[in-house]
């Protein structure tokens, strides 16, 4: 045994509590000369950790340069250290020593950088992938204390780790997503989203990448500063928190911010006393698992701002909760004055009033959205105006309250308002809030739909929206989502991405997906002649050469039973001097369908080479096309999955300032049964 493992046992034996945590000294060690010279051993051991201790007491005690022979050896432990545990300890251990970690300063910066590179290229080194996301770790946590004072590099190593996350060992691929989001938080602009969405596509990632995704969408929402692009945003992060919770039924922090988001949103509603209840015990309940989940579990310093936002919208929920119980347009308010408005006024002023939501991004959602519906609730009934009148002259608890005279001063302002511009009426009295779904689909001919149709008729017409609206979350295909939101995403940045072409081609393009789903999963029995094409054997068993005309006789068959029937045309003359496969007219606006058949390699690159002819039939109309190809190349092994067999290509030609953008869809045909597919020798 090393004698410095030697002092090490009998340092740990006779040392208290708090002097185990904090670490040996050097004194301890057997002084300077005695730490030096084993300083290779401390640092490429076990006991890293001690050696990054033992230098951080020093400098506290003699400053800098008593400390630099030290200094080299830290370095050279996390430059080379294998032993993942060592690493990971020593990493935990200069994260709570900033001031080491800002002497060591650029050098630590890049050996860190070097170790998340070295990662990268890992295969099955376990250790090396492992070492190299605590080096991540480690870097995102001293960039977030300040110790490292440009973030540039580490963005653009995590951007560039992230470019193939398929490529990278599952152990450390599957700690990336976390901290891309948290990164994402402080860099919004940075990029970061990107590598998100590239992380969605792994069954070890999609998780954790559609929750920062959601965390992203949420921290949009809560920057706008009107109520209903709040609550439009607000309704997307709900629905990418709903995909995942269909995906993964346990996870309990999509299931805070669901129900914490479902009672804001509900409010405003027709039945928001029993809808909001309703979330509030669905956040009582996944709060007191989480809260047992995280007991006694190591918390990096990253994450804790992240729990404590949970925290400040459990509690808004349950402000919510107690001030929604009044909220019932028929409620009187016969009893319990007092205890009403002390309810209502703790959500009215929670974001001042709370401590835990003061100062949190959930202060934002009490300002915008939730402050607007308690005015409301008063403005709808005289009486409850009235009421508050009543309370602030007479109630001695309530005459000085803040929360109460600035809701009766908000009450008035938006009164006098209302009586001088009476055509803002509805919208004043926070009728586009209370029926939400109403107003998103019938826009500017909402007031009037409104003003012509009574109240109680209104509240069915909102709920059932919002019935139909749970039923598609409900039935909802989480990879499906990530797909579409992927291809539109990428559509979306086209200038021709506009009113009258964009709704049109998305419709063409999920009919054309749909058809793919078909393709991958029907039967001989269902599927009839039409599909003998998908098949490599007859029903004999016998290897059969198919028509491949089927192909496209199958596709166009089933575009003539979808809501295109009546835009669909086949073999179209006189475009681009040639013919399409199929043409699909919207009015004015035409999108081709390429059909395509590739019996020797239907790769990505290889399938490229049918684009130019796709893009060119769109040379008069919008940037938009698609190509299916038939994959006839399918081997024993089985074919690519769906997910992988949809990408967008981008043909710009010379002279051109802006692609046109195919959608490549790729077909499985020739298929073997699947009894009779082997899979491959192993990786």
């Amino acid at each position: 045994m090393h004698v410095i493992d030697e002092r090490l046992i009998q340092w740990a034996a006779h040392a208290s509590r708090p002097q185990l945590r904090a670490g040996p000294t050097v004194d301890d060690l057997g002084g300077l000369d005695a730490v030096i010279t084993a300083a290779d051993h401390l640092a490429q051991g076990p006991f890293l950790h001690h050696l990054i201790q033992t230098t951080a007491h020093h400098l506290d005690d003699f400053g800098t340069e008593a400390c630099k022979p030290l200094y080299e050896a830290v370095l050279n432990g996390l430059r080379t250290n294998n032993n993942h545990a060592a690493f990971a300890s020593a990493t935990d251990t200069l994260t709570g020593r900033p001031a080491l970690a800002r002497e060591l300063g650029t050098p630590l910066n890049r050996t860190l950088l070097a170790r998340l590179q070295q990662a990268q290229d890992a295969d099955d080194d376990l250790a090396a992938a492992l070492i190299g996301v605590e080096a991540a770790d480690c870097l995102v946590q001293l960039t977030l204390a300040g110790v490292i004072k440009s973030a540039a590099r580490l963005l653009g190593a995590m951007d560039e780790a992230t470019e193939d996350p398929a490529a990278l060992p599952e152990a450390m691929a599957t700690r990336l997503p976390r901290l891309l989001g948290v990164l994402d938080a402080h860099h919004p602009s940075a990029g970061l989203r990107d590598a998100l969405e590239r992380c969605l596509m792994l069954d070890h990632t999609c998780r954790d990448a559609a929750f920062e995704l959601a965390l992203g969408d949420l921290r949009q929402a809560l920057e706008q500063d009107q109520y209903a692009p709040m609550a439009e945003q607000l309704r997307k992060t709900q629905d990418r928190l709903a995909e995942l919770i269909t995906l993964d039924p346990d996870r309990l922090d999509a299931q805070l911010y669901h129900a914490a988001i479902e009672a804001v949103l509900g409010l405003s509603a027709p039945d928001a006393p029993t809808r909001v209840h309703t979330a509030a015990s669905t956040v009582r309940d996944a709060l007191h698992r989480y809260r047992d989940y995280r007991y006694r579990t190591r918390t990096p310093a990253w994450a804790a701002p992240r729990q404590n936002d949970v925290i400040a919208w459990s509690e808004l929920t349950v402000v919510l909760d107690g001030a929604a119980a009044h909220l019932a347009h028929d409620d009187p308010w016969y009893e319990g004055g007092h205890g009403i408005l002390t309810a209502l006024l703790r959500a009215y002023t929670a974001h001042n009033t709370v401590a835990v939501l003061t100062d949190t991004p959930a202060a934002a959602a009490v300002e915008t959205l939730v402050a607007p519906v308690v005015e409301d609730a008063f403005l709808q009934h005289e009486h409850r105006q009235r009421f508050l009148e009543h309370a602030l002259a007479h109630d001695e608890e309530l005459r000085d309250d803040p929360a109460a005279q600035r809701l009766h001063a908000a009450l008035l302002h938006r009164t006098k308002t209302s009586e001088i511009s009476p055509d803002q009426q509805a919208g004043d009295q926070g009728k586009a809030r209370r029926w939400q779904r109403l107003a998103h689909q019938l826009k500017d001919d909402f007031a009037a739909f409104v003003d012509q149709t009574p109240e109680h008729i209104l509240d069915r017409l909102e709920l059932g929206l919002r019935t139909h609206d749970d039923v598609l979350t409900a039935i909802a295909d989480p990879k499906y989502g990530r797909l579409k939101a992927r291809l539109l995403g990428q559509l979306e940045n086209s200038s021709d991405w506009i009113a009258g072409i964009a709704d049109e081609f998305t419709a063409l393009l999920e009919t054309t997906i749909r058809f793919a789903y078909l393709c991958y999963d029907i039967g001989r029995k269902m599927g009839g002649s039409y599909t003998e094409y998908l098949r490599k054997r007859d029903k004999d068993g016998k290897k059969q050469k198919v028509d491949e005309a089927l192909f496209h006789q199958h596709y166009r068959e089933v575009l003539q039973f979808s809501a295109l029937f009546s835009v669909v045309n086949s073999e179209a003359i006189d475009k681009a001097g040639g013919r399409t496969d199929i043409l699909v007219s919207f009015g004015a606006v035409q999108f081709n369908v390429e059909c395509k058949i590739e019996e020797d390699d239907a790769s990505e690159n290889a399938l490229r080479q049918y684009v130019a002819q796709a893009a060119e039939y769109q040379n008069t109309n919008a940037g938009f096309a698609i190509l299916l190809a038939l994959d006839k190349t399918v081997d024993t092994e089985g074919a690519v999955n769906l997910f992988k067999s949809i990408w967008i290509e981008s043909v710009q030609r010379p002279g051109e300032s802006e692609p046109c953008l195919v959608v490549i869809i790729r077909i499985p045909g020739g298929r073997e049964n699947p009894n009779l597919l082997r899979p491959g020798p192993a990786l």
